[in-house]
């Protein structure tokens, strides 16, 4: 799963990777890699690469890898999600980034037919539930994510590692002319003042709510918000589209798809603040990287959000409506607390590294391989 393909989980994994290898001249790493990245480690005298093509969460996942690793005569096997081999029986460590799905359930969560979905979900619980049981370690990204897998499967703590993710420098703000910031509304179709979200439209991200309020904020309050939904174009986007049509809001609620980072940023240089209204996080990566090009963010308080942004963020309670409309109106009357929370936002992102993260995983490999 190296690669941005695979969004946060790819660039994990990338970063995790580059990282260890800048650091780890003394252990010899075996790479299992798709064929786009067979030659991405030539330079490297300590790695060995082995091309493999399985269909990612498919049964010849769990029937074929366990085989290619047996051969290898590993000392240790580091899987980067909760797909892990059940049949492998080496020591692994493994990485889960979350259990959403434990708590994201039912046909409004998935593009699959339901018999479809049950036989998958089934899979995945049955699946997670042996891994972790299975591996020698784990490793998590976050405190409110080794709790829940601790609640969840009642497991030792002392098996399970938090190494803090971190945020890459791809999204820089954009500075514009006035003309150039004209021409970027009117591309776009918003006008000022805007709010921006960024991220899937799976129920769990709790982005009707974040819809609503804004629809009740423009019917009651002086000032007009507009939205801007940076997004993939998928089912998700389908029916929030719909929604969004129905309500009659499509005039200051803006669908934009996915867009490239060099649109992201001319967004955020424009926007009021960005808006993480989930319900359910394993880290929270979308708030650093706008706190790093310095946007206010306003988060909901659920999950892990309040452990990662710590008092650089303003939250709000991501079941009421009232909450994040009160939290809104706050952000567009006050000056002075926009230009605090950039501060303690660039103060913030400074806690986390990519470094610090891949010497943390080392650790955890060498306790694992010895324990």
């Amino acid at each position: 799963m190296y690669g941005l393909e695979h969004t946060g989980i790819g660039r994990y994994v990338q970063r995790l990777v580059v990282e260890l290898l800048k650091k780890d001249k003394k252990n010899h790493y075996i790479l299992f890699v798709r064929p786009k990245y067979a030659h991405e480690f030539d330079s490297y005298e300590n790695v060995s690469i082995r091309v493999v093509n399985t269909p990612i969460y498919g049964f010849l996942e769990q029937i074929l890898l366990p085989v290619i690793y047996m051969f290898e005569k590993l000392d240790l096997l580091h899987i980067p999600h909760f797909n892990a081999p059940i049949l492998y029986p080496g020591k692994i460590v493994v990485t889960i980034h979350d259990l959403i799905k434990h708590y994201s359930k039912g046909k409004e969560t998935t593009t699959r037919q339901g018999f479809l979905y049950t036989i998958k979900r089934i899979g995945y619980l049955f699946l997670v539930s042996a891994i972790i049981r299975k591996a020698t370690k784990i490793i998590v990204p976050s405190k409110f994510v080794k709790g829940d897998l601790i609640r969840n499967f009642n497991i030792n703590e002392d098996k399970i590692t938090v190494t803090y993710e971190s945020v890459d420098a791809q999204i820089k703000i954009a500075k514009l002319s006035d003309t150039e910031k004209k021409q970027v509304l009117k591309k776009y179709g918003l006008a000022k003042p805007f709010i921006a979200y960024t991220g899937s439209l799976y129920p769990h991200k709790n982005v009707d709510l974040l819809i609503d309020a804004v629809i009740d904020h423009n019917r009651t309050r002086e000032v007009d918000l507009n939205l801007a939904i940076i997004c993939a174009r998928n089912v998700f986007y389908e029916r929030m589209n719909q929604k969004i049509i129905s309500k009659q809001a499509s005039g200051f609620i803006k669908l934009l798809g996915f867009l490239p980072d060099e649109e992201v940023s001319k967004l955020y240089s424009l926007a009021l603040c960005l808006v993480h209204p989930s319900k359910m996080e394993g880290f929270g990566l979308t708030g650093l990287e706008a706190m790093k090009v310095g946007l206010p963010v306003i988060s909901s308080s659920a999950s892990c959000l309040p452990e990662v942004y710590g008092d650089a963020a303003l939250f709000f309670d991501p079941d009421s409506k009232a909450s994040l409309m009160e939290t809104l109106s706050l952000i567009i009357g006050d000056r002075s607390l926009r230009e605090k929370l950039v501060s303690l936002g660039l103060l913030q992102v400074k806690k986390y590294s990519w470094a610090r993260m891949a010497k943390e995983t080392l650790k955890v490999y060498q306790e694992a391989s010895t324990g």
